[in-house]
């Protein structure tokens, strides 16, 4: 069994083995870049647990073959997909300390030359105090201090924007039930945001999207960055009536009605704005 786990092909082949966990890492850093991640109800106890089994696994896979190329390889580049994960998952710690914790390990651990170490170790050092510093700068000047909550069925019932729209609270499922939300050809749905700000705030009307997000086993890949606002005018606490329709020339309208007294309006969702790929920058 020494002479085994000691052959040098052995480890050689673990060492390209482990390039599953660098792609499983790099794949999901690129996913939450395009993609907003929301587990699954109930499943997000199972992710974290198959998430820091494998990456101890792989940790201990790594260190016994740290002197074979591909590891140390590996070993350079892991903190740096680590760093763009931890930029677009900030606060979702879930996603970041097991590769993180893994990463830096490795980089010490690894037979890569000192000097390598030293440069990269720098370079790394410099770019994620940097970096941090300027996406909390970037957060600051275009993130704003609105909070968006959206309004439908799976509302958290202990919120307080919940509290806000409890007498309305069917009303709420009514107008964001599939039925009335998705559009007829079922490539665009209608979402309510209550919008909380230093102001009085509001209700935002925007369309999405439908049929672009990807269902996996312990979470849903939902799109983000492509937003169309239909109105910014609504009145916080009042559910706004709202649907789909379309004119004579078969052009998809929305109508609205901000409150009661207000008048039915219409906009035309014929072109739908560019996807916004720096949202996680705060910029809208």
């Amino acid at each position: 069994m020494k002479d085994f786990l000691s052959n040098v092909w052995v480890k050689r082949a673990v060492g390209v083995f482990n390039l599953v966990y660098f792609a499983v890492i790099t794949l999901l850093t690129v996913a939450t870049f395009l993609y907003d991640l929301e587990f699954t109800e109930g499943q997000e106890q199972s992710f974290f647990t198959v998430y820091v089994a494998s990456s101890v696994i792989f940790l201990i896979l790594m260190i016994y073959s740290r002197d074979i190329f591909v590891t140390k390889l590996v070993s350079v580049l892991m903190l740096l997909v680590v760093f763009c994960l931890l930029l677009f998952n900030m606060y979702d710690w879930i996603l970041v300390i097991p590769p993180l914790v893994v990463a830096l390990i490795m980089f010490f651990v690894a037979g890569t030359h000192e000097t390598v170490k030293v440069v990269m170790g720098t370079i790394y050092l410099l770019m994620y105090v940097l970096g941090l510093v300027a996406y909390f700068v970037f957060n600051l000047l275009f993130g704003g201090t609105s909070t968006l909550t959206e309004l439908n069925a799976d509302m958290d019932r202990k919120s307080e924007v919940y509290s806000l729209y409890k007498d309305q609270f069917t009303k709420v499922c009514d107008v964001t039930r599939d039925k009335n939300a998705l559009s007829d050809d079922g490539n665009y749905r209608i979402i309510l945001y209550d919008v909380q700000n230093s102001d009085k705030g509001g209700v935002y009307i925007c369309v999405v999207p439908n049929g672009d997000d990807i269902q996996l086993k312990f979470f849903t890949l939902k799109q983000k960055g492509i937003k169309k606002t239909i109105s910014n005018k609504g009145i916080r606490g009042t559910v706004p009536d709202v649907g789909w329709s379309r004119e004579e020339d078969g052009t998809l309208v929305v109508l609205y009605r901000l409150s009661p007294e207000s008048e039915l309006k219409k906009t035309s969702v014929t072109v739908m704005p560019d996807k916004q790929y720096f949202e996680f920058l705060g910029i809208t």
